[in-house]
């Protein structure tokens, strides 16, 4: 169904196509009738999860079973694509990785990020796949070349912005896209995906890859705010950039996108911006005076009550602040023993389970989209926003600021 799609997708582009799609009609149907008689146990997803080549269709949960294609990199930066199921166990993606290297023992899987951090992953970790940092990539090797082990260049993520792109489009379909996409990840998490995290995924041999993208996006959006910044050499430009990530995340916040304009003010927040003072100085007052209110709702005093408060008095649908429920989940969990005297303790569950009911909450009214944005030709927004390109590595953003504005002496 998906490939019937993007071929109906292509024709607008490639009349061509036209005459080949009844034909493929007929093979898609006839495969549907097919599925129902001989229905396939697992889907194979065709995507390297940690590098947004996402597909433009609306998303499906990933399931454990689903199997993955995927690029594990060697200590030379050659790769090689194994195919095994989501929640594979890392003793089964280094087996398939041998398998294909046709090597012997003594293999070991890494997980490195664009910073050059490296962590060896354990035999017994789950789904390791979608848990990497934005730039991150998988390695194998022995374990004596681990200290020789280096990020690829394409972990250092663009050399140029792309304002060029979407200077182009309004902040408003920008907002809407990134709350489309946010609602199609939100909505593909299990509430039962909180548990896994929270507990230990080790100890259920259960995936939580729904949960792990929705929570890699949004350090994905605040990477993208600071590195468009970062990379804008001309002083007005960088005052419309902020003008413009103001406006986006105005508009997230009227979407109730709590998650996706949190990561744009966090982004705007990030020190490489904030020490930008020649850009804040030239931002209009009435801007400046927006982003303080944007400011006060973070506000992490007393547990986020300006937050919480305002979540409060929403109506779902809601996408909320993500990261913020999974700490509440976590500091429950880490702060209350589960068993009393070899008694179940119910007012700890009791916690865990009111945070699992805020995101039912949130989702229980589907999200309706905007009929008026939903009308407008929106495909190269939607391109654009699922695909975005980062720096994720702060050390190397803030080179970029002090290039911009060097420290004042």
């Amino acid at each position: 169904m998906e490939f019937h799609v993007s071929v109906s997708d292509d024709c607008r582009m490639i009349p061509a196509l036209k005459e080949m799609l009844p034909e493929l009609e007929k093979i898609v149907k006839q495969n549907s009738e097919e599925a129902k008689v001989h229905p396939k146990k697992h889907r194979v997803l065709l995507r390297q999860f940690s590098m947004g080549e996402e597909k433009q269709q609306k998303r499906q949960p990933i399931r454990g079973i689903d199997e993955i294609l995927f690029k594990v990199y060697c200590i030379d930066h050659t790769y090689t694509t194994i195919r095994v199921s989501v929640a594979a166990l890392v003793k089964e993606v280094i087996d398939a990785v041998a398998d294909k290297l046709d090597s012997g023992d003594g293999l070991i899987l890494v997980k490195m990020s664009s910073t050059g951090e490296k962590v060896v992953l354990k035999n017994n970790d789950v789904s390791v796949f979608t848990t990497l940092s934005v730039n991150g990539r998988l390695f194998v090797c022995r374990r004596d070349q681990f200290d020789s082990l280096t990020p690829l260049q394409e972990q250092e993520g663009p050399s140029s912005g792309s304002m060029g792109t979407f200077e182009l489009m309004s902040s408003k379909d920008l907002a809407y896209q990134l709350t489309v996409y946010d609602w199609e990840l939100f909505n593909c998490v299990h509430e039962l995906e909180l548990l896994y995290h929270t507990f230990g995924r080790h100890l259920f041999k259960k995936t939580t890859a729904n949960l792990d993208l929705f929570l890699r996006r949004f350090n994905e959006i605040q990477y993208w705010v600071v590195t468009e910044i970062c990379l804008c050499a001309q002083l007005s430009k960088r005052v419309q950039l902020l003008k413009k990530f103001i406006k986006i995340a105005a508009h997230c916040k009227e979407y109730k996108n709590l998650n996706s304009f949190f990561a744009v003010v966090m982004g705007l927040s990030n020190v490489a911006v904030s020490r930008l003072a020649q850009t804040w100085e030239k931002l209009p007052s009435k801007f400046k005076k927006i982003y303080a209110e944007f400011e006060n709702l973070m506000d992490p005093s007393r547990n986020h009550r300006a937050y919480r408060f305002t979540v409060a008095k929403l109506d779902p649908p809601i996408i909320p602040f993500m990261p913020l429920l999974i700490k509440d989940m976590t500091f429950t969990h880490e702060g209350n023993k589960t068993l009393i005297d070899n008694l179940v303790n119910f007012e700890k569950m009791r916690m865990i389970a009111n945070t699992v009911r805020i995101v039912r909450y949130c989702r229980s009214q589907p999200f309706s989209p905007d009929a008026v944005q939903a009308n407008k030709n929106y495909q190269d927004v939607r391109n654009y926003i699922v695909q975005l390109n980062v720096i994720d590595n702060q050390r190397t953003l803030s080179q970029l600021s002090h290039r911009l504005e060097p420290r004042r002496s």
